[in-house]
């Protein structure tokens, strides 16, 4: 042990010095993981607010978008209801000209007592003389409805196909 004290105190200024400095040393190692960590931890906070706020400014433009494509859908809308109105009224008028171009007139009899004479015979109850066997006949109300559904499926067909097209900005 002796060996150990003159080597110690030979040496004493040395290991004082050594043992300064690596107090020293670790402790600006310290200041500076602490002061990197504190930079870290800002950086992060920073990207933190901007993730934010870009998520912020996507949902600002998801909205504008969406808002926008429902004024170009009610644009579309209403420029169909407007067609569609236009053709309802082509349809009626085409309609009301078809059942009077096609209308049924009865026609006169030949003997002299006319229609009121064939329903007095009995032949009342079926088919009359006038009426054609080959045809259908349709009431001017079915000619209606059915010009008026056909001209309502042939817009919304032109209204679904139009869904995709471009249109600009209102």
């Amino acid at each position: 042990m002796t060996g150990l004290r003159a080597i110690l105190a030979r040496w004493a200024a040395g290991l004082v010095l050594v043992t300064a400095l690596a107090f020293a040393a670790m402790t600006a190692a310290a200041n500076h993981y602490r002061q990197a960590a504190r930079a870290e931890a800002i950086g992060r906070a920073a990207d933190r607010a901007g993730y934010i706020a870009a998520q912020a400014e996507a949902t600002r433009l998801a909205a504008e978008a969406i808002h926008h494509q429902e004024a170009v859908y009610r644009m579309k809308a209403a420029q169909q209801d407007q067609a569609n109105e236009t053709e309802l009224a082509q349809a009626r008028a085409a309609g009301a000209a078809y059942a009077v171009t096609h209308r049924m007139q009865p026609q006169a009899a030949a003997s002299a007592g006319g229609p009121a004479l064939a329903a007095a015979t009995g032949d009342g109850a079926g088919l009359r003389a006038e009426m054609p066997t080959a045809g259908v006949v349709v009431s001017e109300q079915d000619v209606q409805a059915c010009s008026e559904v056909t001209a309502y499926a042939l817009t919304l067909r032109d209204w679904a196909l139009g869904l995709d097209d471009p249109q600009p900005a209102p």
